[in-house]
């Protein structure tokens, strides 16, 4: 009898296989890695010859395997593997959480340079919190020179 025909319970008895109870909606748990951030000398993003190799490239740069990347972006494998191969693309859409999820800049970078531009960071966040920190310092600072002000006036009179 093949294998695969039956499972033996704890009694020791045989039962066939299609009674037993399939779990086909079981989910997978997403893997946790986190990719370091990763540089790779912009020439060597440049030389690549298509946005497939570019695409490649940033996954490869990351340390992560495939799985970790598509099942973090909610693709579908077999989608993953036509973009790797260069008959299908990556959405727009999912350009940031890719760069997000493989910690670099690597694709976009080669998508760009194919009109004869480079990707500059406008602002990081790090700058923005400090700009907005740095704008709520002078409104307090100018609220207690008029708090001083007011104070210093009432004094006097």
């Amino acid at each position: 009898m093949p294998a695969s025909s039956f499972f033996l319970p704890a009694g020791g008895s045989q039962v066939a296989s299609k009674n037993l109870t399939r779990i086909d909606d079981q989910g997978e748990l997403s893997l946790a890695r986190r990719a370091e951030p990763n540089e790779v000398p912009i020439e060597m993003i440049r030389r690549q010859r298509s946005a497939a190799a570019a695409f490649s490239l940033a996954c490869q740069s990351s340390g992560l395997e495939d799985k970790e990347i598509y099942l973090a972006l909610g693709i579908d494998a077999g989608y993953f593997s036509r973009i790797k191969a260069g008959t299908a693309t990556l959405q727009a859409d999912l350009v940031r959480p890719f760069c997000e999820v493989v910690a670099n800049r690597i694709y976009p970078e080669w998508l760009v340079y194919q009109i004869g531009c480079t990707l500059v960071v406008i602002k990081t966040e790090a700058e923005r919190r400090a700009e907005e920190a740095e704008q709520r310092a002078k409104t307090a600072e100018a609220e207690n020179r008029l708090l001083r002000q007011l104070v210093q006036g009432r004094a006097v009179a």
